[in-house]
């Protein structure tokens, strides 16, 4: 597992956004993020993409964590409320069903312990 959060940590993506893997155990990850000024949409909101992306840095360590490679086949989710820069977002992402080909697992993106967003994510496990 350290040769996976090496990686993760080092996910070029992952550290332009400033995204940071706070903890990695066999289906399940949570990092967070610190929302600065250039996150922000037109209309001055967090950007979806921001929060996606969190959610999508947790959701891929969560799945390779028990199971390398893991590719996401589909997401979807829901925008509940925003944030404003400074605000630091957690996501937490843990397997729900997992077969030998794919796993469900759900990503919960917060602001402090607030709920914001949450998404649902399907992986293929490469054999």
């Amino acid at each position: 597992m350290d040769e996976l959060r090496r990686k993760i940590q080092n996910d070029p993506w992952a550290l332009f956004l400033g995204i940071q893997l706070e903890t990695l155990q066999k289906g399940y990850a949570r990092c967070s993020v610190v929302v600065r000024g250039e996150m922000l949409n037109f209309l001055g909101a967090v950007h979806g993409a921001l929060i996606f992306s969190l959610a999508d840095v947790a959701f891929s360590a969560a799945s390779n964590s028990d199971h390398s490679p893991s590719l996401a086949l589909d997401v979807s989710g829901s925008f509940l409320k925003g944030a404003s820069v400074g605000d630091t977002l957690a996501a937490e992402a843990r397997l729900l069903h997992t077969t030998k080909r794919t796993g469900l697992y759900r990503m919960d993106v917060f602001r402090n312990d607030e709920l914001i967003a949450t998404f649902n994510g399907t992986v293929f496990r490469k054999v």
